[in-house]
C-alpha cells in the first residue's frame, strides 16, 4: 500500500467517525448528562446557550428562553462585553428561580467553552460592578473563574477590564436600575463537568450568592457505546445538520438513532414535518408600535401592518414581503430590502400605526428589519421622527439594537445581516472614505511633485560637481606652472606649461557657460575674506602667464617667510604689485644670499574645499645651492569642513580619528530601546513592539553599509522596553507588563522565513506594569525583571518545569527597580532603583543585600567582572565594587552636563566605558582618568528629548541604539 492509499483510508475513516449518525449518537449521550444534572437541581430552570447547547437539552426539560454567551467574547487577549449580548431577559429568571442552569458544549480538546470559562464570569463581574455602583451596596464584584482553566495572570489581566466594562454598562442605555431590581444577591457561576461525578445534589440555599450552574455536556474521554464519540458533536451544526434542527431532532429522536442511514431519514422526517418554520412569540420593542416575531405570528390579529421575511409571497396594501434567504446569498437581497421596507412602513409610522416585521424564526432577519425602521423613524424617546441620513450616527444604531436586544430574547441576528443595515443607513461612512480617499491623493501627487523637484536638484548638484573638478584640475595645472616656474625651469618649458594652462582654462570656463550659463565665482560657495585673498592671487597668477606666454621676463615677487603656526590660522597677508605684503604678520628675510621661502598660495577653489599650501625657492638655483636648501614642505590638504569644525569647537570635533561608523542596522520603526549581545548575534528591542536577531558576523549589502536582520520576533502588544539573549532564546520584556521568549533563529533561517518570530515560545506573565529592564543567568537557568509595579520577580528559564516559572518577588519599600543585572555564575543580582539606590542580593541570602548610593534615579548598569558601571540621571556614571559597595572612583565620571542624562553604559576589561546621553552624543573614557573623553560622536538625532538609549561593547567595537530608529556600530 503507497502513501496515497493510507492518506486515502485515513481521510475515509476521519469523514466515518464524524458522520452525522455518530454525531447525534454523541449528542444523546452527552444530553443524558445534563438531564441527570437538572434531576440533582430540580429547582432551577434549564436554559440553552445558543446555538449548540440547544441541541443537548431535552425540551421537555428546556426553559422557554435562551441565552448567547459566545466563546469569541472570551478568547485569551480579546476578552469583551458585548452590549449585543447583554442577555438581560436572564435577570427575571434568576430573580424568580434564585439561580438557573446553562448548558453548552466544547470540542476536543477542552473541559469546556471560553463561553463558560471567560465570558459568563466577565458577564457576572460587570453585573455585580453596575448593581453595586448603582445601589451603592457591599455586593461581591470579584471575578471568579474555574482555577485549573484560568490561570492567575489572565484572572488577573480579565480583573482589570471589569470597571471599564461596567462603566460602559452604565452609559449605553440600558436600564440596568429596572433589571436588576429582583435580585437580592450577587450572581456567581458555578462550573460542572463530565468529570464529576454528582451523587449528591449541591445545596445553594444558604449561600451568599445567586448560582449561575454552566453544565458543560461534551466528556474528553470516548465514552461511546457501538459508535464513535464525538466530543462536541452539535457545534457549527450548519456545517453537517443542514436541515434537520433541534426541535426535530428531539422530536423524531427515535427514528433518527435507530438507523445509520441518517440522511435519508432526516429527509423524510423534514418533509413530514410542517412545523419547521418556528412559532416565534411576538416582542414590541421597548414603548414602540413596533413588534418582532417568528413566520407563525403572522396570524395573530391587531397589527396594521406586517412586513414578512423569507420565501417568496404575493405581497398588499398592508402585508409586504420581502424575499431574503436566511444564507449568504441573502446579504445582498438584506441591502435591497430595507429601502423598500422604510418606503412601506413611513405612513404607518407616521399614524401611529402597529407594525409586525417577521421571518422564519424571528432572530436574524425580522431583527435587521425592525433595526432600520426603528433608526430611520424614531428618536430617542421611540417616538415618531424621521432621522435624515447625516443625522444618523453609529451611537444611535447601537442604541436601537440595544432596544431590540433587552425587549426581544431570541433576537441574534448575524453581523453580515446588521451590517447591510448599517450600510443602508450610514452612508457618511462611504462619503468619509471617499473624501480621504481624495486628500491621500492630494498628499501623493505633493509628494510626486517634491520628488521631482528633489531630482532636479540633484542633477544640478551633479553638475556643480563636475564643473568643480574640471576647475579643481584646472587649478592643478596652474600650480605646477608656478612651481616649474619657481624651481628655474627655461623659459620655453615655462611658455608650453602656460600654454597648456590657459587653453585648459578656456575649456573650463567654456563648460561652465554651456552646462549653466554662470560664471565661476557664482559656483565656488567660499567666505568673503577667503575669496577676496584668492581672487587677488588669481590675478597675479594671469598677470605672470600673460608675462611668460608674451615672452617677458618676469621676476618673482619677494615673499617674505610665516612661521608655520601662523600658516595654519590663516594669519599672513596678500601681496601687493611690488612684492610687499598688505599684512604684518609675515616676517622679513631679504638676505638673497641663501634660499629662502618665497610663496606661499593659497586656493579655496578646489571640489573638496582644500588648503593647499605650496613653498619654492628663487629661480636660477646652482648645484651648491641645492646642498644648503630646506627641506621642501610637501602639498597638505585640510579639509575646509574639519578646519571650520576646529576652529568652532564643537562636540564632534574633540578627537573622533580613533573611531568611526562602519555600519548602519535599519529594522525598526520606533526608538530602539535596548540591544544585547552574544558572540556575533545581536537583539534589539524598540517600540514598534519588535525584537529584531542581527547576525553581526554577516557581510553588509553590496555598496552600503546596512544589513537585513536575521529574524523579526513578534507577540508584544505594545512598546518592547528591554532585551537580552540567551544560548537558545531570547527574553524581552515589554510595556504590556509580560516577559516574552523566543526561539532563537538556525543558521540557515532568514528574516524572510520568520519561522521563529510569528509567536513566543514563552510568556511569563505575572507583573502588573511595565517591565523596564531583564537580565539572564544561564548557568543557572534564572531571568531577573524589573518592573514599574516596584517588584523585582526571578523567573525560571527551564521549559521542564511544568508549574508556574515565578520563582520570587522581591521588594523594596515603595522604591521602584529600574535596571538588573546578574553576575556571569548567577550567585549575585544587582538592582538599580529610582529612588538612586543600588542593591547587590546574593541569591542564596536575598535579605541582606550590599547596599550603596548613588544620588539620583539609576538609568542603566554595565557589569565587568566585580566592578559595576553604574548611570544616573544627574549626568554622572558612578564605578563601584559589587562585593563592598565602595566607590572605585571618588567623584565619578561626569559625563554630561545638566540638563543631559546618561541613559546608556558598558564597561570593558581594558578600563574603556562608553556612554550614551539623551543629546545623542557617544562619549569613550579610560576611567583611570575620568576627568576628559577619549573620544565623541554625535551618533544619533534626538527626539523627544531622546537621543542614545543603549550602548554595548561587540564585534570589535561599539553598537549604540537611539531614537532615531537606528543602530550603529563604531569600530577604530
Amino acid at each position: 500500500m503507497d502513501t496515497n492509499d493510507i492518506y486515502q483510508v485515513s481521510e475515509k475513516l476521519r469523514q466515518e467517525s464524524r458522520s452525522m449518525y455518530n454525531r447525534l449518537r454523541s449528542i444523546d449521550a452527552d444530553a443524558q448528562f445534563v438531564t441527570h444534572v437538572s434531576e440533582m437541581l430540580t429547582e432551577y430552570p434549564v436554559i440553552a446557550n445558543e446555538r449548540c447547547g440547544v441541541w443537548y437539552v431535552d425540551p421537555q426539560l428546556a426553559h422557554a428562553d435562551s441565552v448567547y454567551f459566545k466563546s469569541t467574547d472570551g478568547h485569551t487577549n480579546n476578552w469583551k462585553f458585548s452590549l449585543r449580548r447583554a442577555n438581560t431577559h436572564i435577570f427575571p429568571i434568576l430573580a424568580q428561580y434564585n439561580g438557573c442552569i446553562l448548558v453548552d458544549s466544547t470540542r476536543k480538546g477542552k473541559r469546556m467553552p471560553d463561553s463558560f470559562s471567560r465570558t459568563i464570569p466577565i458577564w457576572c463581574a460587570v453585573w455585580n460592578t453596575a448593581v453595586k455602583i448603582l445601589h451603592n451596596t457591599e455586593w461581591d464584584c470579584k471575578l471568579y473563574t474555574p482555577p485549573r482553566v484560568v490561570s492567575e495572570s489572565e484572572n488577573s489581566h480579565m480583573s482589570k477590564l471589569v470597571p471599564v466594562f461596567a462603566d460602559m454598562l452604565l452609559k449605553s442605555g440600558i436600564d440596568v436600575r429596572e433589571l436588576t431590581k429582583g435580585m437580592k444577591k450577587p450572581v456567581r457561576p458555578i462550573w460542572i463537568t463530565r468529570d464529576h461525578r454528582l451523587t449528591i445534589p449541591p445545596d445553594f440555599t444558604d449561600a451568599e450568592f445567586c448560582p449561575i450552574v454552566c453544565v458543560s455536556a461534551s466528556s474528553t474521554q470516548d465514552c461511546s457505546d457501538g459508535f464513535m464519540y464525538v466530543q462536541g458533536a452539535a457545534d457549527d451544526h450548519e456545517l453537517w445538520a443542514g436541515k434537520l434542527t433541534p426541535q426535530l431532532f428531539w422530536k423524531y429522536k427515535e427514528q433518527l438513532l435507530g438507523d445509520k442511514n441518517t440522511m435519508e431519514i432526516v429527509d423524510q422526517v423534514v418533509s413530514m414535518d410542517q412545523d419547521v418554520q418556528g412559532s416565534g412569540g411576538v416582542s414590541f420593542i421597548r414603548n414602540t408600535n413596533v413588534a418582532v416575531g417568528g413566520q407563525m405570528a403572522t396570524s395573530v390579529p391587531g397589527f396594521d401592518a406586517v412586513i414578512s421575511c423569507g420565501e417568496r409571497m404575493n405581497s398588499s396594501e398592508r402585508h409586504l414581503c420581502l424575499s431574503i434567504h436566511d444564507s449568504k446569498k441573502g446579504q445582498t437581497e438584506m441591502a435591497t430590502a430595507i429601502p423598500l421596507a422604510l418606503q412601506f412602513v413611513e405612513p404607518f409610522m407616521r399614524n401611529n400605526s402597529r407594525i409586525l416585521v417577521c421571518c422564519a424564526q424571528g432572530t436574524n432577519l425580522s431583527v435587521s428589519i425592525a433595526l432600520a425602521i426603528l433608526t430611520k423613524y424614531t428618536d430617542d424617546n421611540g417616538q415618531f421622527q424621521v432621522n435624515k441620513r447625516n443625522a444618523i450616527t453609529k451611537q444611535m444604531i447601537q442604541n436601537r439594537l440595544l432596544w431590540i436586544t433587552t425587549s426581544h430574547a431570541k433576537a441574534n441576528p448575524q453581523r453580515a445581516m446588521l451590517k447591510q443595515a448599517r450600510g443602508s443607513l450610514f452612508e457618511r461612512a462611504l462619503g468619509l472614505m471617499q473624501n480621504e480617499w481624495r486628500r491621500m491623493e492630494h498628499e501623493r501627487m505633493e509628494w510626486e511633485i517634491e520628488r521631482i523637484r528633489l531630482k532636479a536638484k540633484i542633477s544640478a548638484s551633479e553638475k556643480r560637481i563636475a564643473q568643480l573638478s574640471t576647475l579643481y584640475t584646472v587649478s592643478q595645472k596652474h600650480v605646477a606652472m608656478l612651481e616649474t616656474m619657481l624651481k628655474g625651469g627655461s623659459k620655453g618649458e615655462v611658455k608650453h606649461v602656460a600654454i597648456e594652462v590657459k587653453q585648459a582654462a578656456n575649456e573650463a570656463r567654456q563648460a561652465v557657460k554651456e552646462v549653466s550659463g554662470i560664471g565661476v565665482a557664482d559656483i565656488v560657495e567660499v567666505t568673503r575674506g577667503t575669496r577676496e585673498r584668492g581672487r587677488k592671487l588669481l590675478e597675479q597668477c594671469l598677470e605672470e602667464i600673460e608675462a611668460l606666454t608674451n615672452g617677458v621676463d618676469l621676476q618673482p615677487p619677494e615673499i617674505m617667510a610665516a612661521p608655520l603656526e601662523s600658516l595654519r590660522r590663516g594669519e599672513f597677508g596678500s601681496v601687493n604689485s611690488k612684492g610687499d605684503t598688505s599684512s604684518g604678520s609675515l616676517g622679513v628675510a631679504k638676505d638673497t644670499d641663501e634660499p629662502q621661502l618665497n610663496g606661499i598660495i593659497e586656493s579655496d577653489r578646489s571640489a573638496s574645499d582644500s588648503l593647499l599650501l605650496v613653498s619654492a625657492h628663487m629661480p636660477k638655483r646652482t648645484s651648491d645651492d641645492e646642498e644648503s636648501q630646506p627641506e621642501q614642505r610637501p602639498i597638505r590638504r585640510i579639509s575646509e569642513q574639519r578646519r571650520r569644525r576646529r576652529m568652532s569647537l564643537t562636540v564632534d570635533e574633540v578627537d573622533n580619528a580613533q573611531w568611526h561608523e562602519t555600519r548602519v542596522l535599519a529594522g525598526h520603526m520606533d526608538c530602539v530601546r535596548a540591544i544585547s549581545v552574544q558572540n556575533d548575534l545581536m537583539a534589539s528591542a524598540a517600540d514598534d513592539g519588535l525584537v529584531v536577531i542581527w547576525d553581526l558576523a554577516q557581510k553588509p549589502r553590496a555598496r552600503a553599509r546596512d544589513m537585513a536582520p536575521k529574524s523579526i520576533c513578534r507577540g508584544h502588544l505594545a512598546a518592547a522596553t528591554s532585551v537580552v539573549l540567551g544560548s537558545d532564546c531570547v527574553y524581552a520584556g515589554g510595556l504590556d507588563s509580560t516577559v516574552r521568549a523566543w526561539t532563537l533563529p538556525t543558521d540557515s533561517a532568514s528574516a524572510s522565513d520568520d519561522v521563529t518570530g510569528v509567536f513566543p515560545a514563552r510568556e511569563f506573565v505575572g507583573h502588573t506594569d511595565a517591565v523596564w529592564s531583564v537580565a539572564l543567568a544561564p548557568r543557572v537557568s534564572l531571568l531577573a525583571s524589573a518592573s514599574a509595579d516596584a517588584t523585582c520577580r526571578i523567573w525560571s528559564t527551564d521549559s521542564r518545569m511544568s508549574s508556574t516559572p515565578l520563582c520570587a518577588t522581591w521588594t523594596s519599600g515603595k522604591q521602584v527597580p529600574t535596571c538588573v543585572s546578574f553576575t556571569d555564575d548567577g550567585a549575585r543580582l544587582t538592582i538599580g532603583y529610582d529612588s538612586g539606590t543600588v542593591d547587590v542580593r546574593d541569591m542564596a541570602a536575598a535579605n541582606n543585600p550590599v547596599m550603596f548610593d548613588c544620588g539620583s534615579r539609576i538609568t542603566q548598569i554595565a557589569r565587568y567582572d566585580n566592578v559595576y558601571a553604574v548611570a544616573c540621571v544627574s549626568g554622572v556614571v558612578h564605578l563601584c565594587d559589587s562585593r563592598t559597595g565602595a566607590s572605585v572612583l571618588s567623584t565619578g565620571i561626569s559625563a554630561y552636563p545638566q540638563p543631559h542624562v546618561v541613559t546608556a553604559v558598558d564597561i570593558s576589561s581594558n578600563s574603556s566605558v562608553v556612554t550614551g546621553g539623551s543629546d545623542g552624543v557617544v562619549k569613550w573614557w579610560d576611567w583611570r582618568r575620568p576627568l576628559t573623553s577619549v573620544c565623541e560622536i554625535r551618533a544619533h538625532k534626538q527626539k523627544a528629548d531622546e537621543g542614545v538609549c543603549a550602548v554595548a561593547y561587540a564585534a570589535g567595537g561599539v553598537l549604540s541604539a537611539g531614537a532615531d530608529s537606528l543602530i550603529k556600530l563604531f569600530q577604530q
